[in-house]
């Protein structure tokens, strides 16, 4: 049995820590989230929300029954418990039953703000740009170490996660919008798959404040006719809607943007909004990888890796790509142009690439957006990916081979 004690709060000169106690293993852990001081007011110690909804996932991964002090939100607990858990189960069946016991309530803060969290990516970009031609505007922008920052290497981490909170804040001043940065042991607690769990981890934290959203935008990566549950399922993504729905309250409703836009629909959209221009970030290898130094004047994205070759080919298929000058390096993307469509043919192609064919599709309406290289260079990287298939069947093969006269010379010597 997990027990979890009621939430309480630490301050630490200008942060303010909400944390939460249980006992586990005959041992006492804590779970929290730390904020600037200055968004204490948005909190509640009478809501245990945030808390039932990692830890009750993480009884049902160990496996034991659990029991909270504090109120949990009627709305939310019946859609954890019976909306959310049993599609779970569904997608690793290795989460067990569990008894949930918790005193449920229907809170009544009356929150007013608008949300969406902002990690200066395409889909965190198309999520704050969409809600601004609806009657919920995003008025605060946020961003959660969720675990997204890493996760065996906690320390570093969080440095990037603070790295990361200055270069969102530019963007957020730029846009005259408020950014409520939140950290948390969280990845400590569960030890389990970010991208099996990143919907469930990332709206817990929109339910720490209460009294602040009553509506809060989540990216999703894949437009609705992705949406799958199975046993197959790795990325969570696949069925964010589901997860978001699950994690409503009396208080507040959690909406999926980007439900029926496609990659390329969603990079045509940010285009035209200036502040993405500047801070746009797509890079997998920008903060560690040998290309860059530690200057702060560098470019944002290394324009090497595939998530770079990709935004930037849909961004020059669009007619759009001058205008990242800041962001992605032009001079290197255009000495590569050919290489890098060649990449983006041959995954169409061969690999049936959604995103790529979207690209291709997008190129069309472009002059001389294809060129006879770019063909060469995908039958290049055919020929070099078959060569290397040939190489690794023909060396395991050896290998057998090897291996059997080794065990029968081994039988003759008997």
């Amino acid at each position: 049995m997990i027990n979890v004690q009621k939430p309480y709060i630490e301050t630490q000169d200008n942060h303010t820590r909400i944390c939460c106690d249980f006992r586990l293993n005959d041992g006492v852990e804590t779970l929290w989230y730390e904020i600037d001081k200055d968004y204490t007011e948005y909190l509640s110690l009478d809501s245990c929300d945030a808390f039932f909804t990692i830890l009750t996932l993480l009884a049902s991964i160990k496996g034991h029954d659990i029991s909270f002090e504090a109120p949990v939100s009627k709305r939310l607990y019946y859609g954890f418990l019976d909306i959310l858990m049993p599609a779970l189960r569904i997608v690793n069946p290795d989460l067990m039953h569990i008894k949930v016991n918790a005193h449920t309530k229907e809170f009544d803060f009356k929150p007013k703000a608008v949300g969406t969290a902002l990690s200066l990516g395409v889909d965190s970009f198309h999520a704050l740009v969409s809600s601004m031609n609806t009657d919920y505007p995003v008025t605060h922008l946020t961003l959660f170490n969720s675990g997204a920052f890493g996760h065996e290497e906690h320390t570093v981490a969080r440095e990037l996660f603070k790295k990361t909170i200055r270069r969102v804040a530019l963007a957020a001043q730029e846009m005259d919008l408020p950014l409520i940065a939140v950290d948390s042991n969280m990845s400590e607690i569960l030890d389990i798959s970010f991208v099996q769990t990143h919907s469930i981890r990332n709206l817990s934290f929109t339910l720490l404040f209460p009294k602040l959203f009553k509506i809060f935008f989540y990216a999703s990566g894949y437009p609705v006719n992705k949406f799958k549950i199975n046993p197959e399922v790795v990325d969570a993504t696949h069925y964010d809607l589901l997860v978001a729905k699950a994690l409503c309250t009396e208080n507040l409703e959690i909406m999926i943007a980007g439900l029926y836009d496609n990659r390329i629909d969603k990079i045509l959209t940010i285009s035209s909004f200036i502040p993405s221009t500047h801070h746009l970030n797509v890079c997998i290898l920008a903060d560690s990888n040998q290309f860059l130094d530690s200057s702060e004047s560098l470019l944002k994205n290394c324009s090497r890796c595939f998530k770079c070759v990709k935004t930037m080919t849909a961004l020059d298929a669009l007619g759009t790509l001058d205008a990242y000058s800041e962001v992605f390096d032009l001079k290197l993307y255009k000495s590569k142009k050919h290489q890098y469509l060649g990449q983006i043919i041959y995954d169409a192609k061969k690999l049936k690439s959604t995103h790529a064919l979207e690209i291709l599709q997008a190129g069309k309406n472009k002059d001389h957006f294809l060129s006879w290289q770019s063909y060469y260079y995908a039958i290049y990287q055919g020929l070099s990916n078959l060569k290397k298939k040939i190489y690794k069947n023909t060396k395991k093969n050896n290998l057998y081979v090897s291996n059997n006269l080794k065990a029968l010379n081994e039988g003759k010597h008997k």
